[in-house]
Order: C-alpha cells, then sequence, then structure tokens
C-alpha cells in the first residue's frame, strides 16, 4: 500500500464529500433519454476550464440518461474521492504538475489525454517580460519589483493546488533563489483581482498564470521558462475515472474516450464561464447547442439508456 489507512481516509473523505456537496454540489434529474437510477459523481475543482468542461460533460451524460451530481472540492480529495469510489469522474486532471496526487492512489485509470497542449508556470506582467524577467531564474534578481508588505510575492490559486505547490517546493528548496519569497493563496477570482490591483497601481506582479485561459489576452502576460522544469515540462490534461467505472458504465467510458478538446474550445469554455454572464449549467446548455459538430464526435457510436442515438438523445435534451 501506498496510503496510510484506507479506512481513515475514506471516513474522512465521506465527510468532505458530504460537506462539498452541500456546498458545491450541483444535480442532474437524469432527464434524457430513457432514465437511469444510476448516478455519475464528478469531481471538480475551482478552476473555470474545470467547472466549464465538468458541466457540458456532466450535461450530455444527464442527456443520455443518467443521473449526475457535480462535487466541487480540492484537488488532493479528488484524486481521494475517485481512489474510494466516491467519485466517478475527473475531466481536469494537468500533469505532470498533478503527478505527485496520482502516484498516491491506486484504483485510478486515465481514460485519455483530453487537451494535448498546455503551460502551467509563473506568470508576470508584459512590462516585467520587457525588463528581462522572462524565466524563473530572472525573478530574484528583480524581487525588489514584486514586493508586497516587503516580501516578493506570487499569487496563487486555492490551497491544495498542484500549482501552489510547485511554487511552495520552489521557495521551501530555495530554487531559482526563491527561498525569500511568499505564496498567497486564494483562488482563481481571488488571484486575478490581485493582478488587476497591482496592474491598476503600476506595479509589477506574478502569479501562477496557464494557457489556455482568457487572461493571456487580457495581460499580454508572459508565462516564465523553465529550464530546471521545477513544473515538470510541458502539460496536458486528463480525463480520469475510478476503476470500476469502465465495466459499471462502458458507454460513457467510450464518450469519454472520445471527449477531447483542442485549446481553442478550452479557451471558449473558460472565457463563457468567466465572462458570459451565466451559470454554468446555463453556459453548458448555450456552449451545447452552438457547437453539434463537436458533440457529434464525441458521441459517435455512443448509445443512450434506451437504446437511442447519442447525438440524437443530446439534440432532444437540448431541445426541452
Amino acid at each position: 500500500m501506498k496510503r496510510g489507512s484506507r479506512s481513515a481516509r475514506a471516513a474522512l473523505l465521506g465527510f468532505l464529500l458530504v460537506a462539498g456537496t452541500f456546498l458545491f454540489g450541483a444535480c442532474g434529474g437524469g432527464g434524457g433519454a430513457g432514465g437511469s437510477d444510476e448516478t455519475v459523481n464528478f469531481g471538480t475543482v475551482d478552476w473555470p476550464e474545470a467547472i466549464a468542461k465538468t458541466n457540458v460533460a456532466s450535461t450530455i451524460v444527464d442527456a443520455l440518461g443518467y443521473q449526475t451530481k457535480v462535487q466541487e472540492l480540492g484537488v488532493p480529495t479528488v484524486f481521494q474521492g475517485l481512489d474510494t469510489g466516491d467519485l466517478d469522474v475527473f475531466v481536469e486532471a494537468w500533469f505532470p504538475t498533478m503527478q505527485t496526487n496520482y502516484d498516491e492512489v491506486d484504483d485510478v485509470e486515465s481514460v485519455t489525454t483530453n487537451l494535448e497542449q498546455a503551460t502551467f508556470s509563473i506568470a508576470v506582467n508584459q512590462e516585467a517580460c520587457e525588463a528581462g524577467v522572462t524565466s524563473h531564474e530572472d525573478l530574484a534578481r528583480f524581487a525588489d519589483r514584486f514586493e508586497e508588505g516587503g516580501t516578493p510575492t506570487i499569487y496563487g490559486l486555492e490551497p491544495g493546488n498542484d500549482g501552489n505547490k510547485v511554487v511552495l517546493d520552489m521557495i521551501e528548496n530555495d530554487q531559482y533563489n526563491l527561498g525569500g519569497w511568499k505564496l498567497v493563496e486564494s483562488s482563481t477570482n481571488g488571484m486575478l483581482s490581485e493582478v488587476d490591483r497591482r496592474l491598476g497601481d503600476g506595479e509589477w506582479v506574478a502569479w501562477t498564470g496557464w494557457e489556455p485561459h482568457w487572461m493571456n489576452n487580457r495581460y499580454n502576460m508572459c508565462l516564465l521558462e523553465d529550464p530546471e522544469e521545477a513544473w515538470g515540462g510541458p502539460s496536458h490534461v486528463e480525463t480520469l475515472v475510478n476503476n470500476e467505472f469502465p465495466e459499471q458504465f462502458p458507454e460513457l467510458y467510450t464518450f469519454f474516450e472520445q471527449m477531447v478538446v483542442t485549446p481553442e474550445i478550452q479557451r471558449e469554455l473558460i472565457d463563457g464561464i468567466d465572462n458570459s454572464g451565466l451559470s454554468p449549467e446555463e453556459f453548458a446548455l448555450q456552449w451545447l447547442r452552438d457547437n453539434p459538430e463537436v458533440t457529434d464526435n464525441w458521441l459517435a457510436g455512443i448509445e443512450a439508456t434506451d437504446g437511442t442515438e447519442g447525438t440524437e438523445a443530446l439534440r432532444t435534451y437540448l431541445e426541452q
């Protein structure tokens, strides 16, 4: 066993999942073709791309006749939930930064790489980049320009996030001479609010950034080079399921094998979640109605619970 007491972990996880359902849960009623008593439990995290892709996927699964539940949790809890079987699917597993989470679980399977091209790194504003901050190696030379309260600062995501862990490890190990820096943990929205504040005050700013995301256009920013590969190298995104999922939901397993996105689609999903003014559920419905050529490929050869072709089941569901 790679982990500690499984029963103790499961008990703690049960509490966290109940709390997650109460605070963040979103349920589908199996309103699609036929209807099924089987529930597909999605785990997600507080990132716009994860929220968008999860709601799009859960809406399709609902249209195919299954019950669905979405729970927003921290990254470690999502992996633990997949491992214990309390969660079924996670569609936004970033690698290689989540590799340590994956290494700590036994009963989790990767279905597919759903986004092949991605980047996760420390980002800086364009003025800093033009002044010579193009690599992690350059941060220490300009530490005074990134100070907050007298300490050079990097703004990060929610506690437990894999990107935060990379930055915290760099600080702890004095990698790139960042030993005197600090990380401010928050959320995507909280982090970008700090970016807006500092830029509005004419200051430089460093934060955990990634691509695809609309932030790259909004801030005209630079994602820093990482010659020592603290971030593990180029990124990609995978869909994960618990080990029982392929046998329990064979049609859905094939659907998730086929549900892949381009950087352009991922960027569009993120922009819609953050800037459309619609709820995640409303945006998912709108996006699915506007992109039948994408979902036709995702649902090729898939049947709903009542035997209806998956593409037809989704069209009927979206017309309701």
